[in-house]
């Protein structure tokens, strides 16, 4: 199927009630166990390159192979810059041929992430390019593991966001509404009250960061109440130590080639157990109809 956008994506996710997974790449092996537990479930799926991973992954070197992966990918794939905080961070998004971009303007003021984003906002239709943004903050780094905490006077407010959503024009809003970004500490609690509130207000897909904790009733609950796209990448990682920390335990002609099979076969199953809670497995088939 061919490169799709992030708005033909969670438009049909909203639409046929599911969530579209969006799994963090940062080299060859994340790329590939992404790639093969899309194409094996028949999941739209979404390709990201945090920002804050730009030390991982140069853009102009791997950017082609991403973007020649997705479009030979059987199942429809946008290509997404996550957590884009920087103007320039956002052109080469742009330039490098991505489908959507992320500015995150969350620690702005309403009128500063209000004027930065429709900025961005304009420039990238022009070229026929999504955008998500964020409002109110999720706390926690991206790619953090550290353990952390909502705050709940950073969450969503429903009627600031009606008006963000407004004068933006964004096709996906990020909202703040009980998770953190990488490891939560204790419970996680989801405010779905306000989220559906948020839904409400904004009449556009939603968009869940920090996902770590959170159970399959929360996921479902979340994504029943306006979430059509869900960022994952702690559990894809932790997936991945714990196999490396497991080495010991395989056989000693196990060589380095083989070992690493067994870690992005590690993370290709903890990529498919989410695009099961997130009910996207088979909706490849009838996408867009």
């Amino acid at each position: 199927m061919a490169l799709v956008s992030l708005r033909e994506l969670v438009t049909d996710a909203s639409r046929r009630g599911y969530a579209v997974g969006s799994f963090n790449v940062v080299n060859m092996d994340t790329l590939q166990a992404i790639l093969q537990a899309a194409e094996e479930n028949g999941s739209p799926v979404i390709l990201s390159v945090a920002e804050g991973h730009f030390h991982f992954v140069d853009l102009d070197e791997f950017s082609p192979v991403i973007l020649k992966a997705a479009e030979k990918a059987r199942v429809p794939v946008a290509v997404h810059l996550d957590h884009g905080q920087t103007f320039p961070a956002i052109v080469k998004a742009l330039r490098s041929g991505f489908t959507s971009v992320m500015f995150d303007g969350s620690l702005l003021s309403l009128e500063e992430n209000i004027t930065r984003t429709r900025e961005i906002t304009r420039m990238a239709h022009a070229v026929g390019v999504s955008v998500e943004a964020e409002l109110g903050h999720v706390t926690g780094g991206e790619g953090d593991a550290s353990p952390g905490v909502a705050d709940p006077s950073l969450y969503t407010d429903p009627k600031e966001a009606a008006i963000f959503v407004q004068k933006t024009e964004v096709d996906a809003l990020a909202v703040a509404v009980g998770t953190v970004h990488g490891i939560y500490k204790g419970k996680p609690e989801l405010d779905i009250p306000r989220l559906a509130r948020i839904r409400e207000a904004t009449q556009v897909p939603l968009v869940l960061h920090g996902g770590s904790g959170l159970s399959d009733a929360d996921f479902q609950a979340a994504i029943a109440n306006g979430i059509a796209k869900i960022n994952v990448y702690t559990d894809m990682s932790q997936r991945a130590m714990q196999k490396i920390r497991s080495v010991d335990t395989l056989p000693q002609e196990t060589g380095f080639p083989e070992f690493m099979c067994l870690v992005k076969e590690a993370m290709q199953e903890a990529v498919t157990e989410k695009m099961q809670i997130f009910g996207s497995v088979g909706k490849a088939t009838g996408f867009g109809s």
